[in-house]
């Protein structure tokens, strides 16, 4: 909503009544209207959010302890059997708290639902007095629903203006898909809980970590190839494991972004973060934050720097995406 519409809808929802006698009927329901596009759709937004991270929380709180071991060893640092904190049924009592985890999630998916309704509900009840043309119209656009109609349209060629399509268009997956955003934002690990429960249908956006192992000796590289369209935003981590029984790691990991014919894919700022395993060299790890410039098939190359004690050893590779993209070798120590 612009300035113009906020101070508008403020002055005709706040102002002092006796300034407003004058208003017309009609402008005095398109403000209420306004308004409850605002208030019930905020109060959906703060509902949604606080149940996503009930769910989200649970599995999280699972996951956490399983890597530090609560369960039994953990596949991070342990052979199998172990927790692994990606599969429930790496261990009996990991996966007993995954369950309760996603019967909770059960529950809350409910109440989301339930949270849906009373949003439309509110938001009809408010609006259904109003016409076509002050709901999709280019009159009147001090409350800017022309320009929230024009908005829907780019998103949906095939969109036509109606009450209960703009109320579609304006809430509905869209304002969903933000609330998930914001729930991933507030618990790091939310991606985590979705992949380890298969909920990104129930919580798709929510961007899903996937995470693989491998080694690779210094002077190789591993690829491995993902998919994306244009415009979606991967988070690519690496990091180094105990090689020596000792938390070091003998690896100095690089990592690369390749397009279709194995190209650095251009622009791709990498950064280098500590390492979650020191390495016996004194290296530092990478990660790179990029969105995607075009669909198809891409490539993250993970290869070890031969740098003074780093002769290669093992790590664990992060790709964050919004579809959940699972990398997949390709390429097994290539030159």
């Amino acid at each position: 909503m612009s300035i113009r519409a906020t101070i508008l809808t403020v002055a005709l929802l706040l102002g002092v009544r006796g300034a407003t006698a004058d208003i017309p009927p009609d402008i005095s329901d398109v403000a209420h209207c306004q308004k409850q596009f605002a208030s019930a759709g905020a109060s959906f937004a703060q509902k949604v959010i606080r149940a996503t991270l009930k769910c989200t929380n649970a599995a999280t709180e699972c996951q956490v302890q399983c890597d530090y071991g609560v369960f039994g060893p953990s596949c991070n640092d342990s052979p199998p059997p172990c927790c692994d904190s990606d599969d429930p049924s790496s261990n009996e009592a990991f996966g007993e708290c995954m369950a309760d985890a996603d019967a909770v999630c059960a529950q809350q998916d409910v109440k989301m639902a339930q949270y849906e309704v009373n949003k439309q509900t509110k938001i009809i009840n408010a609006c259904s007095d109003l016409t076509t043309d002050q709901l999709c119209g280019a009159n009147g656009e001090g409350l800017n629903f022309a320009t929230l109609n024009a908005g829907c349209l780019a998103l949906d060629p095939s969109y036509t203006c109606s009450l209960q399509n703009l109320i579609n268009c304006v809430g509905g997956p869209l304002e969903r898909q933000l609330t998930d955003q914001i729930s991933s934002l507030l618990d790091a690990r939310a991606g985590d809980g979705v992949a380890a429960l298969s909920l990104h249908g129930a919580f798709p956006g929510i961007p899903v970590t996937r995470k693989v192992k491998e080694t690779v000796p210094a002077g190789k590289r591993d690829l491995w190839s993902i998919s994306g369209q244009a415009g979606d935003l991967f988070v690519v981590r690496v990091k180094t494991r105990d090689d020596n029984g000792n938390d070091t790691s003998n690896l100095h990991p690089v990592v690369t972004l390749l397009d279709a014919s194995q190209q650095p894919v251009a622009d791709t700022d990498v950064k280098t973060v500590p390492c979650g395993v020191p390495n016996v060299c004194g290296g530092q790890c990478q990660a790179f934050r990029r969105t995607l410039p075009f669909n198809g098939t891409y490539y993250i190359a993970v290869g070890g720097l031969p740098d003074a004690a780093c002769v290669g050893g093992g790590y664990r590779l992060f790709v964050t995406s919004p579809a959940g993209t699972v990398p997949t070798l390709t390429g097994d120590d290539v030159p």
